[in-house]
């Protein structure tokens, strides 16, 4: 769902090539989304085949050819249908490391703490990349500033609950 929805989104924009799709990805959501973006092209021949955008062939430059990808009317009603029910789903934020963490006492403390330390760092990065992004807030819209915002609260409250759990493995 989510990979139909952000590619659809892009393409409301304008027509563009699965390059064009993948950097927008790779720039401007990888906080945001777990969409991995080696698949964009699985996901754009699949989306084809459904009839929810269009490809047609553009000469790229030294004669290569070039796919640009636009969405269909079949698409603007599918990208609706898919924000809808993203806006009224009842799911909350699950974070993967809550499993593992409820099983705590069947892991090894050192290992634990070791990929916890590197989630750490993940998660340091994540933030360095938004505080970026707020930096530049006037580039953005109000409602893309204010998403920025609740993925930075987001991650300075996991970046805490990591550091207690630590501590709590550590005194286990």
């Amino acid at each position: 769902m989510v990979q139909k929805l952000i590619i659809l989104g892009f393409l409301k924009r304008r027509a563009s090539s699965g390059y064009d799709i993948k950097k927008f990805i790779e720039k401007e959501l990888g906080v945001f989304s777990a969409l991995q973006t080696q698949s964009i092209y699985y996901h754009l021949k699949k989306m084809e085949k459904e009839g929810s955008i269009k490809r047609r062939e553009r000469k790229g430059k030294k004669h290569l050819k070039k796919y640009l990808y636009s969405i269909t009317p079949q698409g603007e009603r599918e990208f609706k249908n898919l924000c809808n029910q993203a806006l009224l789903s009842k799911e909350r934020p699950f974070i993967g490391i809550d499993i593992p963490l409820y099983f705590l006492p069947y892991l090894a403390k050192r290992e634990a703490i070791a990929r916890l330390r590197v989630r750490r760092r993940f998660l340091a990065k994540a933030k360095e990349w938004l505080e970026t992004k707020l930096v530049q807030a006037d580039n953005f819209l109000p409602h893309q500033r204010l998403l920025l915002k609740h993925h930075f609260n987001l991650l300075n409250a996991e970046e805490t609950f990591v550091e207690e759990i630590v501590e709590v493995i550590k005194e286990y």
